[in-house]
């Protein structure tokens, strides 16, 4: 788990209001709670968390300005990502149906033309990417199904040749093996090293598919970040 101390949320919610369902995720990678507001935020967290090239992330990172012809507004992304290459990524995460108004759309191409003057990566990532079912319930499935520690790369890569040795063994032929050690196969999906169908419902007799080289680009968020 990450060391790294929690910068403070740049925008506190103190009253529930418009139905929206907020709550705080057990982020293994954060090694804390991460608040979020609504459940379209609780599904982004599962990408996040199952990802393999997110390193970490925090929720409402600091406030950015951007110009809005001769006005200077502010706004906080809902997420602030730390890939595996070192950079940051600012992310959005809004309803299409809201983002398809005039008024919205604009805000966000204002927002995105700033973020691509500074040379900051930028993503808006809609319910239509992050509600793709069977996808979702797969990666809630996956998270539930975690060691509660996360394993190190080492130790995962231990158990590699034994089990690329199975040729697209079922998960319970991998978890049978992985949790005498206390590892979940799913452990390996986050880890990158382990990939599966998403398009189909998972189960224990699901067959998977387990490499040495760690495949970043399988669980596709975002096609323009690779996430």
């Amino acid at each position: 788990m990450s060391n790294t101390p929690k910068t403070p949320r740049s925008r506190t919610v103190i009253t529930p209001s418009g139905g929206i369902v907020r709550g705080k995720f057990p982020s293994r990678k954060a090694a804390r709670m991460v608040h979020h507001e609504g459940l379209l935020e609780l599904g982004a967290c599962l990408f996040f968390e199952l990802s393999p090239r997110v390193i970490s992330y925090q929720e409402q990172p600091p406030k950015i300005q951007y110009a809005d012809n001769d006005r200077l507004r502010v706004y906080t992304p809902d997420f602030e990502l730390v890939l595996d290459d070192g950079n940051t990524v600012l992310v959005e995460v809004k309803l299409a149906a809201i983002l398809a108004r005039p008024e919205i759309r604009q805000k966000y191409d204002l927002i995105s033309g700033h973020m691509q003057r500074d040379d900051q990566p930028f993503s808006i990532l809609t319910d239509e990417c992050i509600r793709r079912e069977p996808r979702l319930s797969n990666l809630h499935l996956a998270y539930r199904a975690l060691a509660a520690h996360s394993p190190s790369q080492a130790r995962l890569e231990s158990f590699l040749p034994q089990l690329i040795a199975l040729q697209n063994p079922s998960i319970h032929l991998v978890n049978s093996i992985l949790r005498p050690h206390k590892i979940s196969a799913f452990d390996l999906f986050a880890g990158g090293y382990m990939t599966c169908d998403l398009t189909q419902p998972l189960n224990s007799s699901t067959l998977v598919s387990i490499s040495e080289e760690r495949d970043y680009d399988w669980i596709q968020l975002s096609k323009e970040l690779s996430l």
